[in-house]
């Protein structure tokens, strides 16, 4: 979502996440610049769970700024206790996938998760990659 009038405007973010609730759509991830949000949903549990389309809202949305979706990417989250204090566990987590395109990179609100994005066809490698480096060779 993005929108020169997010700049130093109060209440766009509001906007935004109003009517996402409007239409019981869950957020999973949300990072902010300037003038954009980027945001992650669930396809799943919103097309299985709840049957929602995603159309409607999108359609609100573009009537005042403009939104892209991607779609065949995967959320994959590197949880730990005190993940924001561990020295050298991002460097280690980002030469582990040097190789990988990862995108929407967030450090949790919490200080337990690190969350990125992979391509779908590289989750699986990369989930299994993260546990061998970070947590095998413990």
């Amino acid at each position: 979502v993005k929108s020169p009038a997010m700049l130093h405007a109060a209440g766009f973010l509001t906007r935004v996440f109003d009517i996402l609730s409007r239409h019981q759509i869950s957020v999973d991830l949300v990072t902010t610049s300037e003038i954009s949000v980027a945001l992650t949903l669930d396809e799943g549990g919103m097309t299985s769970a709840f049957n929602v389309s995603v159309e409607p809202a999108l359609s609100e949305l573009r009537s005042f700024c403009e939104v892209s979706v991607e779609q065949g990417l995967s959320l994959v989250a590197v949880i730990g206790n005190h993940l924001h204090s561990s020295k050298g566990i991002t460097g280690d987590l980002f030469n582990t996938l040097e190789r990988i395109n990862m995108r929407l990179i967030c450090h949790g609100a919490s200080k337990h998760n690190l969350c990125f994005l992979v391509q779908d066809a590289d989750a699986p490698g990369v989930v299994k990659q993260l546990h061998q480096n970070l947590f095998s060779a413990a």
